[in-house]
């Protein structure tokens, strides 16, 4: 009931919101269809008029091959790769032109690539577009003055030194001609001439095979300058003024295909389709592969030429590249219905939940079971490390007790072996009780000496001073180290242990002639002090590093294992790495064995680290 109740209500709640949301939807088609056509019209003149600014600002001398960048003369006149001729073309732009007419009244055209014309293509292109430039300089010229001065628009007045006007403007293609009178240009280095840059005007047009063609021109006019009058013939054009139109040809199938196509992905509805009007002289074609010209479709249509403000020729061509924002109601009714399915999802979502729930569960379940096992461990490593020596001491005391020794050394012996066994319960205690306490407490750790702590570990590792000293651990310290943050009870507690824990699993057999001891190393990793604790022994696996220091974590069965031990040791080792800001790794050893590295912090790295941030 708790969960079939909510789900059936819910259920309810869903249907009744996603049939009042379909007759809105039902409603609103219309209204919502013109304004994102709209919209898309609006994305659409924001993507051409921002192409047609950013052209308007480059100056009109970028409209050659080549260029005289302004700029202090030099010995030499340095002429610039114009962009229009190296590229890249922006998106949008099939090529730049400019043409102007000499004195025999035949347009002296140019057709910049813009970095297509390693294209193979690119010469048949070349000479539709040279072809298309000559007609409309005739077509220009043929017109009446109120004609042309209507598309002159808003004019910019670039100020240029005269010589770089002069060179820039000039028609000679022999630049070692300008060169040779380089002098003439240099008595001109202070004097200024006006440029007239008017503003792009588009326009739509179809040549007469119907080849569609969007241009975008302008006018660039230079008064005559009397002061270039008698200047070599290099430089003589320019004292007549110069009176050049520029431009470039846009590509109809961006911007009545491909462009609106891209827009329409970003401001349309999922609901709404754009339906696009093809380039060619065949008339429109639908983008998407269906039709929706069918009963119960609602659509807006967008003229782009008239629109976007295209000047044309002809008035049909006002209409050309019509396309339309269109909503299917069929596709409405179709998502309707699906919709009504999405209840089932419920149901589905559900049994995700609960089979989400239940593996949730088992994982819960197995993570206890892991730990009720390593618990089960530490309780019969805990029973035979406690019986062991209890154990021993039992049977020593009784025969002390009922005077069985009589021998005053063997005594002596039985006395050190009831200590040794209390010191060895009193370190199992110790152990536990530490885990605890790092497990709650909170260790501050401060400035010292790693090294001086790590050595005075050697007696009481080395049993110094004993009747039997150990062999088998050495010491190699750095000494160049550092001042590092440390706990000085935590490195002899790691310390201890690591070296306790290889004894115990890696022991050094002193009758094996040449047997390697164990190492207990300080040294710098990465700038940072280190100690690490060596061995030769087998090896810890690989599946095995994710373990080890977990509490109470030791490989195999305690009922079937030979080692002693409870489990604790490198979990305090972890547990004292934590506390403090250290960090513990174990390595496989070069020719085998382990390395256990813990790395330490430097003294005033904190405050290093403050000051960076």
């Amino acid at each position: 009931m708790l969960l079939v109740l909510p789900t059936a209500v819910l259920g309810g709640l869903l249907w009744r919101q996603l049939e009042e949301d379909h007759q809105t939807l039902m409603a609103a088609a219309p209204g919502d269809t013109a304004d994102a056509a709209r919209r898309l019209l609006d994305a659409l003149e924001h993507r051409v008029r921002d192409l047609v600014d950013r052209e308007g600002l480059r100056p009109f001398y970028h409209y050659k091959k080549s260029y005289f960048p302004p700029g202090t003369i030099g010995s030499d006149l340095a002429f610039v790769p114009s962009p229009l001729a190296t590229g890249p073309a922006p998106e949008g732009i099939q090529a730049w032109f400019t043409y102007s007419f000499g004195s025999r009244g035949v347009p002296d055209t140019e057709i910049f690539a813009g970095g297509r014309d390693r294209d193979p293509a690119w010469p048949d292109r070349h000479a539709a577009l040279e072809s298309a430039t000559v007609a409309l300089a005739l077509h220009d010229r043929g017109e009446n003055w109120f004609s042309r001065i209507a598309r002159l628009g808003a004019v910019r007045v670039d100020l240029l030194p005269l010589p770089v006007a002069a060179v820039n403007a000039s028609q000679e293609q022999d630049i070692d001609c300008m060169r040779s009178e380089l002098h003439a240009l240099k008595e001109l280095q202070d004097e200024s001439q006006d440029v007239q840059v008017f503003s792009f005007h588009l326009r739509f047009y179809r040549e007469e095979d119907g080849t569609p063609r969007v241009v975008a021109s302008r006018r660039v006019i230079i008064e005559s300058n009397k002061r270039l009058r008698g200047m070599p013939s290099c430089f003589e054009n320019l004292a007549w003024g110069m009176h050049q139109v520029q431009g470039f040809f846009i590509d109809p199938d961006w911007l009545f295909a491909r462009l609106p196509a891209t827009l329409a992905n970003q401001v349309l509805d999922p609901s709404q389709e754009f339906v696009a009007a093809g380039t060619g002289p065949s008339g429109a074609q639908l983008l998407g592969g269906r039709s929706k010209h069918q009963a119960g479709a609602v659509g807006a249509e967008i003229r782009p030429v008239k629109e976007l403000g295209l000047e044309t020729y002809a008035p049909e061509d006002e209409n050309f590249g019509r396309m339309r924002v269109m909503v299917d109601t069929g596709d409405l009714e179709a998502r309707f219905r699906s919709q009504t399915l999405h209840f089932l999802g419920l149901a589905a979502m559900l049994v995700f939940s609960l089979g989400t729930g239940l593996a949730l569960l088992l994982r819960s379940v197995r993570r206890d079971l892991e730990a009720a096992q390593r618990t089960e461990n530490f309780v019969a490593a805990v029973t035979h490390e406690l019986r062991t020596p209890l154990s021993a001491i039992r049977m020593h005391g009784e025969m002390l007790q009922d005077g069985w020794v009589k021998d005053d050394s063997k005594r002596q012996e039985y006395y050190r072996r009831i200590v040794r066994e209390t010191d060895r319960l009193e370190t199992l205690v110790e152990r536990v009780l530490e885990k605890s306490r790092l497990s709650t407490g909170d260790a501050r750790p401060e400035p010292g000496d790693l090294n001086e702590i790590v050595e005075g570990l050697g007696p009481a590792l080395l049993g110094t001073g004993t009747e039997q000293p150990a062999r088998d651990v050495v010491f190699d310290l750095a000494p160049d180290l550092p001042e590092t943050l440390i706990v000085p009870d935590g490195v002899r507690s790691i310390v201890t242990n690591l070296v306790e824990n290889a004894r115990k699993y890696a022991p050094v057999r002193e009758d094996v002639p040449g047997a390697e001891p164990i190492r207990v190393v300080t040294l710098r990793v990465d700038g940072e002090p280190a100690l690490e604790v060596r061995d030769r022994g087998p090896g810890i696996p690989r599946e095995e590093h994710a373990h080890i220091f977990d509490a109470f974590y030791r490989v195999g069965n305690e009922t079937t294992r030979t080692s002693k031990g409870t489990g604790l040791g490198l979990h305090l080792v972890a547990l004292h790495c934590r506390a403090m800001g250290a960090r513990i790794q174990a390595l496989d050893r070069e020719g085998g064995g382990t390395v256990f590295r813990v790395t330490f912090r430097r003294a005033g790295g904190e405050e290093r680290l403050t000051q960076a941030s």
